[in-house]
């Protein structure tokens, strides 16, 4: 039975694959590979994103799905993304958690050896980084989430560094670098875990809260009425 954390099958990725390639009509639509390290970086990230907010990076859009041929055609592929960003977050829950980042393997030389090729995986977790740049900003001023993000800005990122291009120069140095990907994924999504369940219990706390009456002491402890406090519209806070 398929549920809405059912990976995606073989034959799905190919068809979302094919889609992205040949029936979106813009320039900045991402591949899969970008999609899938996209969809990472905003499952692992300190932010919850909003799929009406990452939606059209996918597409190179303004709007949350580039035309459709059909209503059924829409419900089918936002179903397939919506499966794949909740199977990305599925395994980071399980125990132990687990990623399965999807990029291609490319074959290289006259022995005709395969490498990982994670660039355009890299470029898309960037990508979703760029989302709430500001957000991650307090990890990647410590060394060690400099270290973590280093394997990705490396592949992923124009001018990273001074020593980038002799670091990703050939097919084996970029496949190492690669290699690292996973375990940083997984030490970035438990370093933001703890944020992430404290935004959502703070949440969850709130909407508990009885209402307040408009002649009740506020509760944000000005010692006001609420209604001339944060009940008034013109003085949020």
């Amino acid at each position: 039975m398929v549920t809405p954390f059912t990976p995606l099958s073989e034959d799905e990725l190919n068809e979302l694959d094919q889609f992205l390639l040949h029936d979106v009509d813009t320039e900045e639509v991402m591949t899969l590979d970008m999609v899938d390290g996209f969809l990472h970086a905003i499952a692992i990230g300190p932010t919850t994103i909003q799929p009406k907010q990452w939606l059209p990076k996918i597409w190179g859009t303004q709007e949350m799905m580039p035309p459709m041929d059909s209503i059924a055609q829409l419900s089918h592929v936002l179903g397939l993304v919506m499966r794949h960003f909740n199977s990305i977050i599925a395994g980071l829950e399980d125990d132990p958690r687990e990623i399965n980042p999807y990029w291609s393997m490319r074959t290289y030389g006259g022995d005709l050896r395969e490498y990982d090729d994670a660039e355009m995986w890299a470029y898309g977790f960037v990508e979703g980084m760029r989302l709430c740049w500001n957000d991650w900003a307090p990890l990647l001023s410590t060394p060690q989430g400099q270290a973590w993000v280093r394997p990705i800005a490396l592949l992923g990122e124009d001018d990273f560094s001074e020593d980038q291009d002799a670091l990703t120069k050939t097919p084996a140095m970029r496949a190492k670098l690669a290699l690292q990907i996973p375990q940083a994924v997984l030490d970035m999504h438990a370093h933001w875990l703890p944020l992430r369940r404290a935004v959502h219990e703070r949440m969850v706390a709130k909407a508990m809260q009885p209402k307040v009456g408009r002649n009740e002491p506020c509760p944000c402890g000005s010692g006001k009425k609420f209604k001339k406090c944060c009940g008034a519209a013109a003085d949020l806070h």
